[in-house]
């Protein structure tokens, strides 16, 4: 009875919770007011010079599951399958390059499978960020005609709408797991990030019919279970997922895509990232708290407080480098991207140059063009290295081998009939390292500018 009494206390907090997190999280529908502005001012243009396409709302704009304080607006602009073989983006262009003048703001164009573009409105001291994506009218019965995985989108959001609008309560428990996502740092389909996307929120929620279901559901799994890949196919457009896909999209988490039934709409979630959101399910059903869904701002300092402190480390006791970086232009997911895999090359080079990382955490933020990250990188290092030679029964290598460490000044060793040179390190700190690394082609082309401090 106790037992049951504790579920029933808990079960009430958690909703307790949930509805209080929802309140902070529903969004000013002002927002929605100013993408159709937009939408209206394409469209007029592309009425003005005879393009057949037409703008329309895209995103959780389109579906109303966008968060408080949440600037972003897709916006879509569908050709007619005619043009599919045309270069639609440069048409797109010259239209929005007439808006943007009248707006006197500015217009990215950036590059990708189809380039789209980006502008940026400043409304009630709030930046609001469109991104107009130029796509070939295409309906979900004919989802075999697109040419680019854009093309669908629209049709996405008609799919959730027909969910939302029978059970609008879908649309505040798509923003509870979209803010919980976003606070337990799984959210995000970029190649750097490799979480969750809306869409995949979108269609879980969805198909468990509920955010507290969805937990409960995944609170279920561990490392050991995920050698067993998790299938999600809401609409049963397939009758063996594991046989029927690609296997290079068979993932820890199958989901198939509601439209494009031949998609892994999770291809891109890594087991990292699900593994992270697992536990933090788990973590919030066992002791259910608010924080679960508070944003935290990336600082630096704040982080290495905080890790030295759960690692019980002491900062006398170990090197912390701090890794400032000036970004390329260029798109969110690639130059994202580069940065990672700077901070990945820097993490092995140190490894592979006997520099033990104990601890390291690294962020990005797009719009200030700047990534940081830091480290914590044992202080024992010997100060030689023990360069293998050749065996001494080889007696030419072997003599050019000593005669060359001995005219440098190396002490020669031999072991099991192989000579051996200890060679002083040129390098005994992890920061000097780094900053010679930072020179090197396969980071330098990566970055704009890495400092070390």
């Amino acid at each position: 009875m106790n037992m049951k009494n504790n579920m029933n206390k808990k079960n009430l907090k958690i909703n307790k919770i949930l509805d209080d997190v929802k309140k902070t999280i529903r969004p000013d529908i002002k927002v929605i007011n100013d993408a159709d502005v937009i939408v209206k001012k394409i469209n007029e243009l592309l009425k003005k010079y005879k393009i057949p396409a037409e703008c329309v709302k895209g995103g959780s704009i389109a579906k109303e599951t966008f968060l408080k304080n949440d600037y972003d607006i897709d916006l879509f602009v569908r050709f007619i399958p005619s043009y599919k073989n045309q270069d639609i983006s440069t048409i797109l262009e010259k239209i929005l390059k007439e808006l943007c003048d009248k707006l006197k703001v500015s217009l990215e164009r950036i590059h990708g499978s189809r380039d789209y573009f980006q502008f940026h409105l400043l409304k009630e001291k709030k930046v609001v960020i469109f991104e107009i994506i130029p796509v070939i009218l295409i309906h979900a019965q004919n989802y075999q005609d697109a040419q680019n995985i854009t093309d669908l989108s629209p049709e996405h959001v008609t799919w959730v709408k027909k969910y939302t609008s029978k059970n609008p309560r879908l649309v505040d428990d798509i923003r509870l797991a979209k803010q919980f996502c976003k606070a337990n740092k799984v959210y995000g389909a970029e190649s750097y990030i490799n979480g969750f996307s809306g869409h995949i929120l979108d269609i879980l929620i969805i198909h468990y019919e509920s955010f507290v279901n969805l937990l409960n559901a995944f609170s279920q799994y561990d490392k050991d279970s995920l050698n067993k890949p998790i299938i999600i196919d809401t609409e049963k457009n397939l009758a063996n997922p594991l046989t029927q896909l690609n296997k290079s999209k068979i993932t820890p988490l199958i989901i198939i895509d509601p439209i494009q039934k031949e998609r892994n709409s999770a291809a891109a979630l890594n087991k990292e990232r699900l593994l992270m959101f697992i536990d933090a399910a788990k973590s919030f059903l066992s002791k259910p708290d608010k924080k679960f869904f508070i944003i935290k701002n990336f600082d630096i300092e704040t982080e290495i407080k905080n890790s030295l402190k759960e690692m019980k480390l002491k900062e006398k006791d170990i090197n912390i480098v701090r890794i400032d970086i000036d970004t390329l232009d260029g798109s969110k997911d690639v130059v994202g991207t580069k940065v990672l895999k700077t901070y990945e090359t820097i993490i092995e080079q140190l490894s592979l140059n006997d520099f033990r990382v104990i601890k390291s955490d690294w962020n990005f933020v797009f719009s200030d063009r700047r990534a940081e990250a830091y480290l914590f990188v044992d202080k024992k290092i010997t100060k030689e290295i023990t360069q293998e030679g050749p065996p001494t029964k080889t007696t030419t290598d072997y003599k050019k081998f000593v005669d060359k460490h001995v005219s440098l000044g190396h002490e020669i060793i031999f072991k099991n009939n192989r000579v051996y040179a200890m060679v002083p390190r040129k390098f005994l700190d992890p920061k000097s390292f780094i900053d010679d690394l930072a020179k090197k082609d396969f980071i330098s082309r990566r970055i704009k500018g890495l400092f070390v401090r």
